[in-house]
């Protein structure tokens, strides 16, 4: 049940109390056009207040406009709604860094441009062969393996490899202990829903992906930037 606020709570007379409720609940959807208001004993009732404080207040937001009355029916919902703005009913966010700005600055951005935000290889050194040998191999598989799920952890042969690379690294990981997700954006995600609580603060490098600082204040992070300099972070 949504929570009543009376004029005195509110600092104002009780029927202005109930007008704003009134007004609250249209602007927010519950009162669509044409919906009936409730009656005014049970009004007053909900609210707490006598039922000529709802009369009062009815006839004023019908003088208004925002209500009609039908005799012998009631009080209904007047006029057609504002368009929805999710500016109003959304978060206040902090825009000091805007991730959606840096986002479409580094994706528009030419090939002739730095993207230090992005965190792409160049082209040059992506193994363009491999990959295209690898791509020819997947066209030729069954169609099971074209088509159906994989497995929640990744492809096991990956995770198999994945796994002896580690371990030549000195780091004991079984291939059960790996997980392969759809890219670094999504592994970023995972990680922040498992490690982080909202108001935890996180350093990040600036530069940083730009997605990082998208997906941290998702998270409702604080972030604190550090930056990077030729000799390391400042």
């Amino acid at each position: 049940m949504d929570k009543q606020t009376t004029g005195s709570e509110s600092g104002g007379t009780l029927v202005e109390g109930v007008m704003a409720t009134i007004r609250q609940r249209i602007a927010a959807r519950s009162l669509t056009p044409g919906a009936q208001l409730p009656s005014i004993r049970a009004f007053a009732k909900s609210m707490r207040v006598s039922k000529s404080t709802v009369v009062e207040a009815y006839e004023r937001l019908a003088a208004e406009g925002a209500i009609r009355s039908r005799p012998g029916s009631g009080f209904y919902a007047a006029g057609s709604l504002a368009p929805l703005s999710l500016a109003e009913i959304g978060p206040r966010l902090d825009r000091a860094v805007d991730p959606l700005w840096i986002s479409r600055q580094s994706l528009e951005a030419g090939d002739d441009m730095l993207k230090p935000g992005c965190g792409w290889l160049p082209a040059s050194w992506m193994p363009q062969a491999g990959l295209r040998r690898a791509l020819r191999t997947v066209a030729r598989a069954d169609d099971v393996a074209l088509a159906d799920y994989g497995t929640p952890l990744g492809l096991p042969p990956l995770r198999q490899l994945l796994a002896r690379r580690m371990a030549g690294h000195g780091i004991e990981a079984s291939p059960e202990q790996i997980m392969l997700t759809e890219s670094g954006t999504q592994a970023i995600d995972l990680l922040c829903r498992f490690l982080i609580e909202p108001g935890d603060t996180v350093l990040v490098d600036d530069p940083c992906y730009f997605n990082f600082h998208a997906l941290l204040r998702a998270h409702r992070a604080k972030v604190v930037s550090v930056p990077y300099t030729p000799s390391g972070p400042d």
